[in-house]
């Protein structure tokens, strides 16, 4: 338990810092990235805005969707507001329980225009996340086969498992 609360803490205070102002745009910049083959999905909700609330921390992120990209906004009417806690979003990013689970379990709150929420589901879950892109994208041949040697060392250890484990043991509602 000693390792959940230390992993915890230190996640709850990595979003504390992501939270503020000055890493927004690192946060956009990043979720732009990821989402650059899914623009002609956000150009269907051009114009709204969405606010994200990490209510035990007490943050948000307000978002507007502009020219099919998601960019950052100020103080303003928002469209859709999603709040949950710290642990829930972590748990949702990691894709350890599905939005609609934490929804209908009332840990993940949606108000406004729900259906650009359902629409932001959609992308998301379409999207398929390879964390080690960035290190395939380093010049050849030194990419690449950073790439294989990782992949090897994941494949032998199961440290794919063991950290998806840990990581789940550690966000438990």
């Amino acid at each position: 338990m000693e390792l959940g609360y230390a992993l915890t803490r230190h996640f709850i205070a990595t979003t504390t810092i992501f939270m503020d102002p000055v890493f927004t745009a690192i946060f956009v910049g990043m979720a732009n990235r990821v989402l650059a083959k899914h623009q002609p999905d956000l150009f269907q909700i051009e114009g709204r805005r969405v606010v994200i609330e990490v209510s035990d921390l007490g943050k948000s992120i307000r978002i507007i969707i502009r020219l099919g990209r998601i960019a950052p906004t100020q103080v303003g009417p928002v469209d859709l507001r999603i709040a949950g806690t710290a642990r829930d979003f972590c748990r949702l990013a990691l894709r350890f329980d599905d939005p609609d689970t934490l929804f209908f379990a009332r840990r993940l709150v949606l108000e406004g225009e729900t259906s650009i929420g359902l629409h932001l589901k959609n992308i998301l879950d379409s999207i398929d996340l390879d964390w080690l892109v960035p290190v395939s994208c380093l010049p050849a041949p030194l990419g690449p086969q950073i790439r294989q040697t990782i992949d090897r060392a994941i494949r032998r250890t199961h440290a794919d498992r063991r950290l998806h484990n840990m990581l789940d043991r550690a966000l438990q509602p």
